[in-house]
């Protein structure tokens, strides 16, 4: 059982928050989604078992015409097993979310949504340079569930430039009443090379403090688990059942491949690999059979700081067994003490063979795990 990512690098425009690898020049989009169906056939003997998850990432993927779409699933279901409940989830900004493109989407088996909404407020969305409004947000999503999505996830981003005057509390509630299933919801950070990073540089505005987005972070966690949503992972909250599959493979160390330009793989114990983040160079190296990626062979104690790291992360939790059978008894005895340290702190709990970070803690997640962190010998 594994995943396939696939990344589809093209944007009408640029957010000015995002740091992922895509392009608004359409150029060479034909001869992309061409190398992206080659890398689908000649990488089809890697992993061993059925399709579990099919995931179109960007980028924009609603930018794929309805034929460029099922190209790349028929692909997918000659070169590999498909499983019988498959779940295929679909990436998209709502100004694309037409009632025809909604319809095409589901004639050709996408049956999870994932809308990049980010914010309910005009205001804070002119800012973040998206193309909707927050009544083209709302409308696409009440279209969907009528033409049948039942698997529906929105994003919403919190810690914002204070001078917007965001009402954070509002988005929320909005968000809630639209009766999705899934919500994911990430702190604005500012990425080296965008436009946001530039301008906080020069002192244009002042972002938010830690404090502030903690809050923040909080009331999130308080008002979604009120209306039934699980918080599963730190940034990923679900009615029961409607957790992302694909995503949720990442964190349990489930083997994927990784389709696309910057795309990454991972084998499911040791070794991974990641595409390059050029589309040029993508292209070039599937055309002319040269290398267009990298690769690693992971050590034992790296795989131990992944688990770490991920398990952290959600409730699936770190297995201690799997943690003592990749290091050795001085690597393993320095981490149990740092473990008892978290515990006394009560940051961290034990249920039975398992560590785990409680909901109210999970903001912290990312320095306990750095922390816990196995240092090569």
């Amino acid at each position: 059982m594994f995943g396939i990512y696939l990344h589809i690098p093209f944007c009408e425009k640029a957010c000015n928050y995002c740091d992922f690898h895509f392009s608004t020049s359409f150029k060479v989009k034909n001869q992309l989604l061409d190398c992206i169906n080659k890398e689908l056939e000649i990488r089809n003997h890697e992993l061993l078992g059925d399709v579990k998850t099919i995931y179109f990432g960007g980028g924009t993927p609603s930018v794929l015409s309805k034929n460029e779409l099922v190209s790349i699933l028929n692909q997918i279901k000659k070169n590999y097993s498909i499983a019988n409940d498959v779940e295929i989830t679909f990436e998209c900004n709502p100004e694309d979310l037409s009632e025809k493109k909604l319809n095409e989407l589901k004639e050709s088996g996408v049956n999870r949504l994932s809308i990049g909404i980010q914010s309910f407020d005009n205001s804070v969305l002119k800012w973040m340079n998206r193309a909707h409004t927050a009544n083209k947000a709302i409308a696409c999503i009440d279209l969907a569930q009528k033409i049948g999505f039942k698997n529906i996830s929105i994003d919403l981003i919190y810690g914002v430039p204070l001078f917007l005057n965001r009402n954070w509390k509002s988005d929320i509630e909005k968000a809630i009443q639209l009766n999705v299933q899934h919500i994911s919801s990430y702190n604005l950070t500012k990425e080296k090379h965008t436009s946001l990073h530039n301008d906080v540089s020069k002192g244009k505005y002042l972002m938010p403090n830690q404090e502030v987005c903690s809050d923040q972070y909080q009331q999130l966690i308080e008002n979604l688990a009120k209306s039934g949503f699980n918080q599963y992972e730190v940034s990923n909250f679900s009615l029961k059942g409607f957790e992302s599959k694909h995503n949720s493979s990442y964190w349990s160390s489930i083997a994927y491949l990784g389709i696309g330009p910057s795309a990454h793989s991972y084998d499911g114990e040791n070794i991974r690999r990641w595409n390059v983040s050029n589309n040029k160079k993508y292209i070039e190296g599937l055309v002319d059979n040269v290398d267009y990626f990298e690769r690693e062979t992971l050590a034992k104690f790296e795989m131990a700081n992944e688990i770490i790291l991920l398990g952290l992360r959600s409730d699936l939790g770190v297995s201690l067994k799997k943690i003592k059978s990749l290091l050795n008894d001085n690597q393993y005895q320095d981490f149990n003490k740092q473990v008892d340290l978290f515990k006394k702190k009560d940051l961290i709990k034990q249920n039975k063979n398992k560590l785990l970070v409680d909901s109210k803690s999970r903001i912290l997640a990312d320095y306990i795990a750095r922390e816990l962190f196995i240092l090569p010998e």
